[in-house]
Order: C-alpha cells, then structure tokens, then sequence
C-alpha cells in the first residue's frame, strides 16, 4: 500500500471511530481490500505533513480490542498527545534523533522526574513498536531509546513527617487537601484514586472500597481529617460525575492521571521540600 492510500485509511477510520461505534480491523481490512486496485495521489501541498493524529488512533483502537483498561487507554491518549505537539514529521519518518530531542525538550521544560520520563518512553516504546508489528511503518525507532538511570535508594526515602506536614498547608483549596489526604491516609495508588466513586465511600467505617491492579478490590481506611476534608469537598465541588475526584473547569469531568500528577508538583513547588513528590512517595510513605 503506497503512503497515500494509507494515510487516507488511517483518516477514514479516525473519522469514523470518532462517529461511530467500529471494529478498527474489519473496516481496515474492507478499505484495504477495496483499495488495492487503486493507487491514490495526495493533493496536498504541504512541505511536511505528520500523520500521527491519524496513526495515535489506530493505534488506540488497536488498543480497545486488546481489552486494555479504559484508564490505560486514556493514560496512552494523553502521552502520545503530549508527543504529537512536539512532532511535525510523518510517522514513517520519526527517527531515534527525534526522540531524543523530544525528551530532552520536555525535560528542559517541565523538570520531569527519571521514573516519569522512563514511564514516557515505554508509552513510546508500545507505539511505535504497534505500528511496526501491523507493518504501518518500516522501522521502530524507540528500539534504540534507552531508560535513564533512576537512583532507587532515593525513590524508596519516604517522606519525614514535617515534609507531609508542609505539603499539607500548601494546598490550595479543598480539592487539594483531599487529594493528599487520601493519599496519605490510604496509600492508594494513582490509578485506585482516579477509580473511586461517591459509592465506594462507606462514611460509617471511614472506609473506600478500592479497586486495585488485576481486578481485585480491597477495603482501605482513613483518617477522621479525611473525612471531614471529602465531605466539605463532595459539598462544595462542581460537577455531576460519581468519579470522587474532578476537573476544576467545566465540564468538570473526572481528574485524568496527568492532571493528579500535576496537583502534586504543584503543591511540592510551594514548599522547601527537596525530595521528588508524587502520588508513588505518598504510598511509599504510608506504607513506612
């Protein structure tokens, strides 16, 4: 299939998932099947195009059918976004030289952790690697990408309890307070937190039901603070979601995993507190 046909494949089937309800694979196969008698020629007079919108959504939906869990999904979503607003080449074109300015640009930028930017890379890693395996492209240039050295000693330090203690009155509003709070009180992961519905919340016990990794649930408890932190948050916060915690700005839509990440830097640039903060350290630390 010459680059045209399939670059007008993958727009096709990103309008249509965008409509309607598809398997990506059968319509792929019709389309390819019905086009490959034909050979199309763009009209387009642009000097570079990139054609990752239309390959991200490929490989999303290639994704679904694998069972992938919605939060996976979404977590996949908003890195390869996050890339493609970097990125101004045709995805057969991407080399390894470009990775790596793009890590070295966001890194310049956004002061991310090593165990971010190695979470990044394997987002990457799983992409370009998909594509290959479907033979959309001739080659995978996140072969070469290699995962920085992370200091473990310093990822297992927990936080002393007077860098808690900072972390807390550095939060911005409720949302923020409960935020951490539920992460100190329970040591829930990331994804447990995002998870959580107003039904999971059992007000009698001070406890959540949480659903963790692999389907299996559990019970965890917290504090009386937060407690009175959740119920003046549910009372207050905009929104109509059964997701506990969300957006800020309408449509008030549940909090995405970058969106937790960011409430943590944010409340950790406000303090003198020198170690890395995440939602990871908050688990570590309640479970020390």
């Amino acid at each position: 299939m010459n680059d045209e046909k399939e670059l007008a494949v993958i727009k096709i089937l990103s309008e249509l998932q965008n409509k309607y309800d598809i398997n990506n694979l059968e319509v792929k196969e019709i389309l390819d099947r019905n086009l490959s008698n034909y050979t199309l020629l763009s009209n387009s007079t642009d000097l570079m195009v990139s054609d990752l919108p239309e390959k991200i959504h490929y490989f999303l939906g290639l994704k679904t059918l694998e069972g992938l869990s919605e939060l996976s999904i979404e977590r996949y979503r908003e890195e390869l976004n996050m890339f493609s607003r970097y990125i101004f080449k045709p995805v057969n074109q991407i080399d390894i030289n470009d990775l790596r300015s793009y890590f070295a640009t966001i890194q310049s930028e956004r002061k991310y952790e090593k165990i971010t930017l190695n979470g990044k890379m394997a987002v990457l890693r799983s992409f370009f690697g998909t594509l290959y395996k479907e033979e959309i492209i001739p080659k995978d240039p996140s072969i070469r990408l290699k995962n920085l050295k992370v200091n473990v000693k310093e990822l297992r330090e927990p936080l002393e309890i007077e860098e808690v203690e900072k972390l807390r009155n550095a939060c911005k509003d409720i949302r923020e307070k409960s935020i951490v709070e539920v992460a100190i009180s329970t040591g829930c992961r990331v994804s447990e937190m995002l998870k959580i519905k107003l039904k999971d919340i059992n007000w009698n016990d001070n406890s959540i039901l949480v659903h963790g990794k692999g389907g299996k649930d559990r019970i965890v408890y917290f504090s009386i603070k937060c407690k009175l932190y959740l119920q003046e948050y549910i009372k207050e916060r905009k929104g109509t979601s059964e997701s506990l915690f969300l957006g800020e700005r309408k449509p008030f839509n549940p909090l995405t995993k970058s969106g937790m990440e960011k409430i943590f830097k944010r409340i950790a640039k406000k303090t003198d507190v020198i170690s890395s903060v995440s939602p990871h350290k908050f688990r570590h630390s309640y479970a020390t």
